[in-house]
């Protein structure tokens, strides 16, 4: 009877235990719930970036209807927040490419959006554009170290790093936003 009841309880405490599958084209959430189509992304292309799920790219048009009429959205293609600039991957960059283009850069974490903008303004270059900080700093900061730890670099390689994701600009050209 002692075995019975070890048993059921083993049963029903895996059931109260997320069960997670991250693989490049699905997410699963935990039992009871739907997955996640689409997750977050890296990439490297010189940064190593975040690349939006689909349903933090729906919150982001959400909020892009609150800017001023002066502001040109980035495209959906060109939202990102940069994780790594390139003046830290350089010793790294064929093995953060090889990483990247077999797919097999980690999973990343979903960004947790603020629900306001900020606007960040250049008066020297006549440049503004607005932004969305992520609140789970701390979640990306663990990624970005996880990644350099990966790739044999030396973990937190910015840390005045503020993620973010670039949401609009005067010109709608990423280039054009002020950093």
């Amino acid at each position: 009877m002692k075995l019975l009841f070890e048993g059921w309880r083993r049963y029903i405490n895996e059931l109260a235990t997320p069960q997670y599958s991250m693989t490049a084209d699905t997410l699963v959430k935990p039992i009871g719930m739907d997955p996640i189509v689409n997750p977050p992304t890296a990439k490297f292309t010189g940064i190593l970036k975040l690349v939006p799920s689909t349903e933090t790219l729906e919150e982001l048009r959400l909020l892009s209807e609150t800017l001023p009429a002066e502001a040109v959205v980035l495209s959906d293609d060109k939202l990102h927040a940069t994780l790594v600039h390139q003046s830290h991957l350089k010793p790294y960059r064929s093995a953060l490419k090889a990483l990247s283009d077999a797919g097999e850069l980690p999973v990343p974490p979903k960004a947790v959006l603020k629900k306001e903008w900020d606007e960040k303004l250049n008066d020297e270059l006549g440049r503004r554009s607005w932004s969305i900080e992520l609140i789970n700093q701390d979640v990306m900061r663990g990624y970005v170290n996880e990644v350099m730890t990966m790739i044999g670099g030396q973990p937190n390689p910015e840390p005045e790093r503020v993620f973010h994701i670039s949401l609009a600009n005067l010109t709608g050209n990423p280039g054009d936003s002020v950093v």
